[in-house]
């Protein structure tokens, strides 16, 4: 994560790991700076050292999280591998980020709509990787026909949907118990 290694040797790693923490759990709204500075372990002006402010704070913690998330769905997609291959990639890249970086996956996903279109227009998203992937599996013919991108968002909104619901009932462990279920759902809904 770019975001968590810059600056090494200052508190801005620690202030990132607590604002995403609280974020996740109570909203960026609803947190405020100094409770970030609290749960770091810093003084409220270290945070200023780092970031004029909380959105914007918040705004690059969304950045870089969402951005390195984007671009390992990208590799999946632009790599070798069939469309179903690729789906179980995609879902085991979905499930390994719910349950290691639980607080982050939780924050972007949650905040995607608020930040994503703040993003410079060449950043990777969500809804274009996986467009690219439902092109890519409807020129095969292994994808049903219709709009790349509503075909994306489905996909996306339940594999998100599917993540939130496990890590907030505490089952996070037993996600990936389910894996090869998840993978034929979804094939189930955009195959041909």
């Amino acid at each position: 994560m770019r975001i968590l290694e810059e600056k090494s040797g200052t508190k801005r790693p620690a202030i990132v790991a607590a604002a995403t923490a609280l974020f996740s759990r109570r909203g960026i709204d609803a947190t405020s700076m100094r409770e970030v500075a609290g749960a770091a372990g810093v003084r409220e002006a270290a945070i200023y050292r780092h970031f004029r402010g909380k959105e914007e704070m918040a705004r690059k913690i969304f950045a870089s999280w969402y951005g390195w998330y984007c671009l390992e769905l990208q590799k999946i997609v632009s790599g070798p591998g069939g469309t179903l291959d690729k789906l179980r990639k995609i879902v085991g890249h979905e499930f390994s980020v719910a349950t290691d970086h639980s607080d982050a996956f939780i924050y972007f996903c949650e905040n995607e709509a608020r930040f994503a279109r703040s993003l410079p227009g060449q950043s990777a998203s969500v809804r274009r990787v996986y467009s690219a992937f439902i092109r890519g599996g409807q020129n095969l013919a292994e994808v049903r026909q219709g709009s790349p991108g509503l075909l994306a968002d489905l996909l996306s909104g339940a594999l998100c949907a599917v993540a939130l619901t496990w890590l907030r009932t505490g089952r996070k462990k037993k996600l990936m118990t389910h894996f090869e279920e998840v993978v034929q759902g979804c094939w189930r809904m955009i195959s041909v």
